[in-house]
Protein backbone atom coordinates (compact mmCIF):
# COMPACT_ATOMS: atom_id res chain seq x y z
CA UNK A 1 0.00 0.00 0.00
CA UNK A 2 1.80 3.12 -1.33
CA UNK A 3 0.15 5.10 1.51
CA UNK A 4 2.04 3.24 4.30
CA UNK A 5 5.27 4.49 2.74
CA UNK A 6 5.01 7.85 2.03
CA UNK A 7 4.22 8.66 5.31
CA UNK A 8 4.90 5.95 7.94
CA UNK A 9 6.02 8.72 10.68
CA UNK A 10 2.42 7.93 12.73
CA UNK A 11 3.37 4.36 12.45
CA UNK A 12 6.45 4.63 13.65
CA UNK A 13 5.70 7.10 16.29
CA UNK A 14 2.96 4.37 17.78
CA UNK A 15 5.96 1.55 18.13
CA UNK A 16 3.20 -1.30 18.38
CA UNK A 17 0.98 0.52 20.92
CA UNK A 18 -1.51 2.25 19.12
CA UNK A 19 -3.56 1.35 16.11
CA UNK A 20 -3.60 2.47 12.68
CA UNK A 21 -5.76 5.12 12.41
CA UNK A 22 -7.52 4.18 9.03
CA UNK A 23 -8.99 1.53 11.40
CA UNK A 24 -10.26 3.56 13.75
CA UNK A 25 -11.75 6.06 11.10
CA UNK A 26 -13.64 3.10 9.77
CA UNK A 27 -15.18 1.84 13.06
CA UNK A 28 -16.49 5.65 13.96
CA UNK A 29 -17.83 5.60 10.69
CA UNK A 30 -19.62 2.32 11.09
CA UNK A 31 -20.84 3.11 14.41
CA UNK A 32 -22.02 6.35 13.52
CA UNK A 33 -24.16 4.68 10.62
CA UNK A 34 -25.32 2.16 13.21
CA UNK A 35 -26.67 4.97 15.90
CA UNK A 36 -28.77 6.90 12.80
CA UNK A 37 -30.17 3.51 11.96
CA UNK A 38 -31.26 2.96 15.38
CA UNK A 39 -32.19 6.72 15.66
CA UNK A 40 -34.31 6.32 12.26
CA UNK A 41 -36.35 3.22 14.14
CA UNK A 42 -34.27 0.32 12.35
CA UNK A 43 -34.56 -2.47 14.33
CA UNK A 44 -32.34 -5.35 14.71
CA UNK A 45 -29.24 -2.38 14.75
CA UNK A 46 -26.11 -4.57 17.45
CA UNK A 47 -23.22 -2.77 17.79
CA UNK A 48 -19.90 -3.06 19.98
CA UNK A 49 -19.40 -0.29 22.22
CA UNK A 50 -16.92 1.05 24.71
CA UNK A 51 -19.49 2.08 27.76
CA UNK A 52 -20.27 2.20 31.44
CA UNK A 53 -22.28 -1.06 31.79
CA UNK A 54 -22.48 -3.69 34.28
CA UNK A 55 -20.93 -6.65 32.04
CA UNK A 56 -18.19 -7.45 34.59
CA UNK A 57 -17.40 -5.58 38.26
CA UNK A 58 -15.50 -3.30 35.90
CA UNK A 59 -17.17 0.15 35.55
CA UNK A 60 -16.50 0.36 31.80
CA UNK A 61 -16.56 -2.41 29.35
CA UNK A 62 -16.78 -2.97 25.63
CA UNK A 63 -19.74 -4.85 25.03
CA UNK A 64 -22.32 -5.61 22.33
CA UNK A 65 -25.06 -2.98 22.53
CA UNK A 66 -28.57 -2.57 20.66
CA UNK A 67 -29.12 0.48 19.64
CA UNK A 68 -32.41 2.16 18.72
CA UNK A 69 -34.36 5.22 18.44
CA UNK A 70 -33.52 6.63 22.22
CA UNK A 71 -29.73 5.41 21.92
CA UNK A 72 -28.14 2.25 23.51
CA UNK A 73 -31.56 0.16 24.40
CA UNK A 74 -29.61 -3.07 26.02
CA UNK A 75 -26.53 -3.86 26.93
CA UNK A 76 -26.17 -7.87 25.58
CA UNK A 77 -24.34 -10.09 28.02
CA UNK A 78 -21.36 -11.91 27.29
CA UNK A 79 -22.08 -14.86 25.71
CA UNK A 80 -20.90 -18.48 26.66
CA UNK A 81 -16.76 -18.25 27.28
CA UNK A 82 -14.96 -21.47 27.24
CA UNK A 83 -11.97 -21.99 29.65
CA UNK A 84 -9.49 -19.98 27.44
CA UNK A 85 -11.61 -17.14 26.80
CA UNK A 86 -12.60 -17.09 30.98
CA UNK A 87 -8.68 -16.77 31.58
CA UNK A 88 -8.28 -14.39 28.63
CA UNK A 89 -10.57 -12.17 30.47
CA UNK A 90 -9.35 -12.54 33.68
CA UNK A 91 -5.93 -11.45 32.46
CA UNK A 92 -7.28 -8.43 30.74
CA UNK A 93 -9.35 -6.98 33.53
CA UNK A 94 -5.70 -5.83 35.22
CA UNK A 95 -4.95 -3.64 32.51
CA UNK A 96 -8.69 -2.52 31.77
CA UNK A 97 -9.17 -1.75 35.22
CA UNK A 98 -5.28 0.46 35.33
CA UNK A 99 -6.50 2.13 31.57
CA UNK A 100 -10.13 2.86 33.03
CA UNK A 101 -8.35 4.35 36.34
CA UNK A 102 -6.19 6.54 34.62
CA UNK A 103 -8.94 7.47 32.05
CA UNK A 104 -11.32 8.69 34.99
CA UNK A 105 -8.52 10.86 36.83
CA UNK A 106 -7.53 12.82 32.99
CA UNK A 107 -11.16 13.31 33.02
CA UNK A 108 -11.59 14.71 35.77
CA UNK A 109 -8.62 17.04 36.12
Amino acid sequence: MKFLSDNPNSFQAKAGAGSATLSMAYAAAKFADACLRGLRGDAGIVECSYIASQVTELPFFASKVRLGRSGVEEVLPLGPLNEFERAGLEKAKGELAESIHKGVAFANK
